[in-house]
């Protein structure tokens, strides 16, 4: 038990944690939307792809705030840097890499997402622990 406390005191080990289950959250709602609105439209998955974003984003960004990072700082600001890297990190995911990878590799999007989310992974921890989060803003 006292190993597992101590794993969970690495902040790298807490924002993977965060991570998976903003992805858990992200994944089964961009599935379920993208196959609902399938007949409505051919942008069906750039479609499901912003509300699935924007709950998973929430969870994210309050599970890092508090527990990952745990700021103190003002909320606002860092809600608001948060949401910049989100958005392009959002942009590059679904419009850059999710193309790519599901329009012309047709790699089916049940595995596509899972692979751009690991491309931004790493990205998005180092400039939040170093710019979003830092302590040091107070």
């Amino acid at each position: 038990m006292e190993k597992i406390r101590s794993l969970l005191l690495r902040k790298p080990v807490r924002y993977f944690l965060s991570s998976v289950a903003a992805f858990a959250v992200n994944y089964a709602m961009l599935l379920v939307l993208e196959r609902l609105l399938r007949g409505f439209s051919g942008l069906s998955m750039e479609i499901a792809a912003v509300p699935a974003f924007l709950i998973s984003s929430q969870l994210n960004f309050w599970l890092n705030r508090r527990w990952v990072f745990r700021s103190e700082n003002r909320a606002l600001p860092e809600l608001l840097g948060y949401y910049s890297l989100a958005a392009v990190s959002f942009l590059i995911k679904t419009y850059v890499l999710l193309e790519i990878f599901v329009r012309i590799f047709r790699i089916p999007l049940a595995l596509a997402q899972p692979i751009a989310e690991a491309v931004m992974f790493l990205v998005n921890y180092a400039v939040q622990k170093t710019v979003i989060f830092n302590k040091k803003k107070r």
